[in-house]
């Protein structure tokens, strides 16, 4: 019996294309760099995300792509495609990486229902403009960036990144200002680490950092 157990196992070990909500392809393109449980993966991610809009995700894609180190990422949305890293930790490390691409997804899905009214974009450049003078306090010269600019920008990045470093932008504002250091990046990003927390974190402290954002996940998650 326990032969047969073990031949199962090494069969969905091997496997590589895998089935969510019935019709939406998973596909291991790459070998995963830690064993995880795709199964527990997608009973998971079903739970969390029962509403997928299925229209504008056509599959998902496990690679080990040179996109991730150039952008220096772990997962994207594009062409209707959810690209995800196969270097992941763990099932949590994974399962982050696809919610928060969800996530972008939905805002294709409610974009003006998002951004129209404003609420995001005036919440996030309110704390933007304190984090731009608690880091000129600390003698940073910013004259060359534009906190202002609601998109990514590579040169804005690279300074909260590794000029300041995250870790630093956290002691800086006391863990209080944005859910975690990513969410300085873009306003897109700011929507894209809210939705994360509220998904799988701690509802309550996004909604004490971030209350515009989370009336506002909260509405579409309602949908």
């Amino acid at each position: 019996m326990n032969k047969i157990f073990n031949r199962i196992k090494e069969q969905q070990k091997q496997k590589s294309e895998y089935t969510l909500y019935g019709s939406i392809p998973l596909i291991i393109k790459d070998k995963l760099t830690n064993d995880i449980d795709i199964y527990e993966l997608i009973d998971a991610i079903e739970t969390l995300l029962p509403n997928f809009p299925k229209d504008l995700v056509d599959s998902i894609i496990v690679a080990d792509h040179p996109v991730f180190d150039k952008k220096k990422v772990n997962a994207l949305y594009y062409d209707k495609k959810i690209y995800i890293s196969n270097n992941q930790d763990n099932l949590n490390d994974m399962l982050d990486d696809i919610v928060h691409e969800y996530a972008h997804v939905l805002e294709k899905e409610y974009d003006d229902e998002i951004y129209s009214d404003k609420e995001i974009e005036d919440e996030f450049l309110l704390k933007r403009h304190k984090l731009e003078r608690i880091i000129k306090y600390q003698g940073f010269d910013l004259s060359e960036y534009d906190f202002n600019n609601l998109k990514y920008n590579k040169e804005l990045d690279n300074l909260l990144l590794n000029v300041i470093g995250y870790d630093m932008i956290n002691q800086l504002t006391d863990y209080g200002l944005f859910i975690n250091p990513y969410a300085t990046t873009s306003l897109r990003e700011y929507f894209g680490t809210g939705f994360e927390e509220f998904i799988l974190g701690d509802q309550r402290e996004l909604q004490n950092i971030s209350p515009k954002l989370y009336t506002k996940i909260q509405n579409i998650i309602e949908h």
